[in-house]
């Protein structure tokens, strides 16, 4: 019972220390173009305009990337709505996944800073 009670310790601490960095590293790569939404906002964006469900997506992201899930956000960028899907890798290391939220394929990748 101890290794289990130290286990669940350690993976909760390190998935808060994630989402703390990914917080971070989102606020630094979000464009000045995007608009990000909150949840209640989504809701109605999905609504509006027909958007994918993104459990679904986030399920499928998670088990592409190896890793598991912690977010998802709804942002648009001009015209197109994106689903930013944020994944823990097994090895610790933090992935963002973009989505587009009209049909569910995968968006390309922004380049990444030197």
């Amino acid at each position: 019972m101890v290794t289990f009670r130290c286990g669940t310790t350690i993976r909760i601490v390190t998935a808060g220390a994630a989402l703390v960095a990914t917080s971070v590293v989102r606020a630094e790569e979000t464009s000045p173009n995007t608009e990000c939404y909150t949840v209640a906002q989504t809701r109605e964006k999905i609504a509006q305009h027909g958007l994918a469900d993104p459990v679904p997506l986030l399920r499928k992201a998670g088990a592409e990337n190896q890793g598991e899930p912690l977010a998802a956000r709804l942002c648009r960028n001009g015209e197109v709505f994106i689903y930013d899907i944020t994944v823990m890798r097994r090895d610790g290391r933090i992935e963002r996944v973009p989505i587009n939220a009209a049909d569910g394929k995968p968006q390309p990748r922004r380049e990444k800073r030197p």
